[in-house]
């Protein structure tokens, strides 16, 4: 009797250890500080829901381990915010691995499909021949290629009428001006292949 009592005991603290530990990396990694919240930064990723975000295409998207999270080979397709935004300051954390495609796209259409084309796109696919990752698509190249899979990366994205400013862990990657997309939802992007994760995502709104 004493030896399934224990047994029992074990197992419930167990699952009492493991069960707070998922929503504790959730909230690690997914919250504003006090500073922060003066300044004016808010989340739009609350590291356990996907409230405020609606999936656009093919592609299928869950919560896990407190990041938004493409499913692996389920199509391409966006995870995209069904608030919009004209100016503003923009940081995010993602994660690649070497096969992966993705990309944070800035005023995006309010609906319907979303490219290069109608949106910014910061990319990120380090290999990229053209645009590597930190680059905006069209817009601006970045003179160094990163090296960015297999770890987390942050991505610090101003937007301020026609001034667009990417920081990529620190470092400015592009620091161009164009004035072709005014406002929209900003979407995150798995092209089909790999894993893309993604959390911290937190805006401040520019007056």
């Amino acid at each position: 009797m004493r030896h399934a009592q224990r047994i029992a005991s074990f197992v419930v603290l167990i699952a009492f250890s493991l069960a707070p530990a998922s929503a504790t990396t959730a909230q690690q990694h997914n919250r504003v500080t006090a500073d922060e919240a003066t300044a004016g930064w808010v989340l739009i990723f609350d590291g356990t829901s996907l409230t405020g975000w609606a999936p656009r295409l093919d592609g299928q998207w869950e919560v896990a381990d407190g990041t938004i999270s493409a499913v692996p080979d389920a199509g391409r397709g966006f995870m995209a915010t069904t608030a919009h935004y004209a100016d503003f300051q923009l940081t995010v954390d993602f994660w690649i691995d070497d096969t992966a495609n993705s990309g944070v796209f800035l005023r995006c259409p309010a609906e319907g499909a979303i490219s290069q084309g109608n949106a910014f796109e910061v990319n990120i696919f380090d290999p990229h021949t053209t645009w590597p990752t930190g680059s905006i698509n069209e817009v601006a190249k970045i003179q160094t290629v990163p090296q960015t899979a297999g770890k987390w990366n942050t991505f610090e994205i101003t937007a301020d009428g026609d001034h667009l400013v990417v920081q990529l862990n620190g470092q400015t990657t592009v620091d161009a001006r164009s004035d072709r997309h005014q406002s929209g939802p900003i979407a995150l992007q798995y092209n089909g292949a790999g894993q893309v994760r993604f959390r911290n995502i937190k805006i401040k709104t520019l007056e």
